[in-house]
């Protein structure tokens, strides 16, 4: 744990820092407020040891200005030599810890030392697992998409177990809904750093003008709704993990500065001057190609190379040949234990293409159980859209799903992309045009639907312009 001492008399600092430092605690020490304000601004200390009469800035504007700054992050604990019941009152109120009285027991300042550190950091887990909380309601993920029987799923696992106790940058590379946040949480189980915090953040669902005080924090007025100090996430993530979803969406501009830290080790505040250190592991992921991201502008080379240590390639669904089986009914045992799968069901799930990866499948599922008829689920009762696509992948060259083939006519079955419109659409149909409840339940971002709606547009129009022109 780390211990700012802030005191005017040096023989005060000087006798506490070294028994401090016998019982093994972290410590700096600071002549005055001001200076010890500065090096807070530096470093993110868990305690900070403050004593009330000091010249220029008195220890409770000190205790002020700490707990305007950094109120749920920074512990304080008052030191007097004339101490009187208003002023113990006034340091309490004002958020002091603890409040004691000159001379100070060296045993009796490390225990509260101890106590207030723990405080501190239960507060800093406090908000991380709102933020947690919060993410995983907004994208109700999985915590068991890691089940999977397939080479192709135990390839990337391999990956993950000789990745993960190590200190590399890993980039994991996976279409949405293959499992991205998963592999980077195990990656963090796996490491020395498991017992310090787990920072996930998606890059695509934060503005372009906030992602940097997003990460990196801000200064009171550096902007217009930036009323006070805000610690980033590299911050909150200081010692842990910090894992950057989507990474590839982020900016040209944001990725300079994000390059500047991995190289350095170092970052400013937004609308600051001081340079704060982290130490923070780093594991991006994304689900794009950024090799043609590169070629096109969009990523920086140099970037990719700093992200690139080690890889991860997670495998899209259709390619984990018998995990879809294992994952549906382990889905169906999670939202009702009462139902089962019948064979029939199962294997028009194993057939049907899965373009929203495991998180498609999973809602599915839900949906089924919810909707279900009967203890045991058909082919009935699975979504029109996905019994269709899955009979397209079976329908006999120029045939129809469960029709003939006419004698002498030979006739491709539909490509994968064709198979993914009509999913698409039908998931459209049932969501009344909704495009962002069609993206949350296809597990793709709202951008992505766009995207492939406005690339169907296209290929419609460029038939149409064919067929005029012949």
């Amino acid at each position: 744990m780390s211990v700012l001492l802030i005191d005017d008399d040096p023989g005060i600092r000087k006798l506490l820092s070294r028994e401090l430092k016998r019982r093994e605690l972290a410590v700096d020490t600071a002549a005055d407020g001001a200076q010890g304000l500065s090096m807070l601004d530096r470093v993110g200390y868990d305690v900070v040891v403050c004593d009330v009469r000091m010249p220029d800035m008195d220890g409770l504007e000190v205790l002020r200005r700490i707990k305007e700054r950094e109120p749920d992050i920074t512990e304080v604990i008052m030191l007097t030599g004339h101490g009187t019941i208003d002023s113990a009152i006034e340091a309490i109120k004002a958020g002091a810890y603890h409040y004691l009285t000159k001379p100070v027991k060296v045993a009796e300042l490390a225990a509260l030392i101890a106590n207030a550190a723990e405080r501190a950091a239960l507060r800093r887990d406090n908000v991380l697992l709102r933020r947690e909380v919060a993410s995983r309601r907004a994208s109700k993920q999985d915590t068991e998409v890691v089940l999977g029987e397939s080479p192709a799923w135990k390839r990337a696992w391999k990956t993950i177990g000789k990745a993960g106790p190590t200190e590399s940058t890993v980039l994991i590379l996976g279409k949405s809904g293959t499992g991205k946040e998963i592999a980077a949480r195990e990656l963090h189980r796996l490491s020395p750093r498991a017992r310090r915090p787990f920072v996930a953040v998606n890059c695509a669902s934060v503005a372009t003008s906030l992602l940097e005080s997003e990460l990196f924090g801000h200064e009171a007025g550096a902007f217009t709704s930036a009323q006070k100090r805000r610690r980033g996430l590299f911050e909150l993530a200081h010692g842990g993990t910090l894992f950057l979803d989507e990474v590839a969406e982020t900016s040209v501009e944001f990725q300079a500065n994000l390059l500047r830290v991995l190289e350095t080790g170092e970052y400013r505040r937004v609308g600051g001057d001081v340079s704060l250190s982290t130490d923070v592991r780093l594991i991006a992921a994304t689900n794009r190609n950024l090799k043609e991201e590169i070629e096109k502008g969009r990523f920086r080379e140099d970037l990719f190379y700093r992200l690139n240590v080690v890889s991860v390639e997670l495998p899209e669904l259709k390619d984990r040949y018998g995990d879809v089986e294992i994952l549906a009914q382990h889905f169906l045992k999670e939202f009702d234990p009462t139902l089962s799968l019948s064979p029939e069901a199962l294997a028009l799930l194993a057939r049907y293409p899965w373009p929203g990866n495991v998180r498609e499948l999973r809602n599915v599922i839900e949906r089924m159980s919810i909707l279900a008829e009967g203890k045991v689920l058909t082919p009935d009762d699975l979504p029109g859209d996905v019994r269709a696509g899955a009979e397209m992948r079976v329908t006999p060259p120029g045939g129809t799903p469960g029709g003939n083939t006419p004698l002498g006519v030979e006739q491709l079955p539909p490509s994968l992309a064709d198979v993914e419109r009509v999913h698409i659409e039908e998931v459209l149909r049932f969501t009344g045009g909704n495009k962002a409840r069609a993206a949350r339940i296809l597990g793709i971002t709202a951008a992505t639907l766009y995207n492939k709606l406005k690339a169907y547009k296209a290929r419609d129009a460029k038939k149409e312009a064919e067929a005029a022109s012949r």
